[in-house]
């Protein structure tokens, strides 16, 4: 199923948009969308309980956000790799029918620069 899809992404008073096109359906209380942005491939799942997003192309990235957690993004090049710990201070997911909004904002944990996402997703048919 075709999705409209829009990711805001604001920190430290910068803001970034992307708005694509997006394949997605919606199981089991969970919207997973695969979509092409900038030269990489991405998969993102939005649960009630977390949202997650695969990045695969010239940088590969896996990093989840679950409320009140810490959890670990791990980045590689294709010949170096690594990881680092994020603690997803909000989270919070609607759905209406197969359209879903999600919010999340995020940290290192230790006291360092949130972070905030928010995703809408919908299916115009």
């Amino acid at each position: 199923m075709k999705y409209s899809l829009e990711i805001i992404q604001s920190s430290g008073g910068e803001q970034s948009v992307v708005a694509v096109d997006a394949e997605g359906v919606f199981e089991g209380g969970v919207l997973s969308l695969e979509y092409s942005f900038d030269g990489a491939k991405y998969a993102l799942e939005i649960s009630e309980h977390a949202m997650r997003q695969t990045r695969t192309g010239n940088i590969n990235l896996q990093m989840s956000f679950v409320q009140g957690e810490r959890t670990g993004c791990l980045i590689s090049d294709g010949q170096n790799g690594g990881s680092f710990t994020v603690f997803t201070e909000e989270y919070a997911a609607r759905f209406d029918g197969s359209d879903c909004t999600a919010e999340c904002a995020f940290s290192d944990g230790e006291g360092g620069e949130s972070t905030r996402i928010s995703v809408t997703a919908r299916c115009p048919e």
